[in-house]
């Protein structure tokens, strides 16, 4: 699809829930990243919660992964629930100098956002910012300085307040530019211009005509 829609990009990875299922060969992968399309690593990294693959084997898919977006000079989309410690630790081992990765879907703590932002991260914020309980991720949000921060779907997940429990789709993220927007005491013209600016930049994407 993202060789034939001139709008659309791709990352290219091994999620943690289908780590059991890698056979170590990462030649595939390198080759798919070597596409011009391809804009990043991802989504790569650990998740506890569910536990669908062993630790170990998160562990090594991670590491393997985060390698080869080091060879190819490619960024990160890392994917971390419940696993922040160890999550930390290999980043903190595998990047190389100056490489970017993005912490997507943030719904840690301002404590470890701080530690994150110290290795170079950024982080990416979607529906779950505008949920009546999620105060920790608004949290979260204000520890994030504004030229680290992205907006994302997670679709089909996660829809945005007033569409929660319905399938999430791109259209719905004005609601979370207007809920970000509204924490950070901006315009929603503001932010979309800053994060859009910060996407481009982060994937390397060109410019817009």
């Amino acid at each position: 699809l993202a060789s034939v829609e001139a709008d659309l990009y791709a990352t290219v990875g091994i999620h943690p829930h289908e780590a059991k299922e890698f056979d170590g060969d990462i030649e595939p992968y390198r080759l798919l990243a070597r596409s011009d399309k391809v804009v990043a690593i991802g989504e790569i990294g650990l998740d506890y919660y569910y536990d669908h693959s062993p630790r170990q084997a998160q562990k090594q898919v991670f590491g393997a992964f985060l390698k080869l977006a080091a060879e190819e000079r490619l960024p990160a989309v890392v994917h971390c629930r419940d696993a922040y410690d160890d999550c930390f630790e290999m980043l903190q081992r595998h990047l190389e100098p100056g490489q970017r990765f993005l912490i997507h879907s943030y719904s840690g703590t301002p404590e470890w956002a701080a530690s994150f932002l110290e290795l170079g991260a950024y982080f990416s914020f979607n529906g779950m910012c505008t949920f009546k309980k999620a105060d920790n991720i608004r949290a979260a949000l204000q520890a994030v300085p504004l030229d680290r921060l992205l907006l994302e779907t997670d679709a089909p997940y996660l829809a945005p307040v007033p569409h929660r429990g319905k399938r999430n789709e791109p259209a719905y993220l004005t609601e979370v530019l207007d809920r970000i927007a509204r924490e950070r005491g901006l315009s929603p013209t503001e932010l979309a211009r800053v994060t859009t600016a910060t996407t481009r930049e982060f994937f390397a994407l060109p410019a817009v005509p």
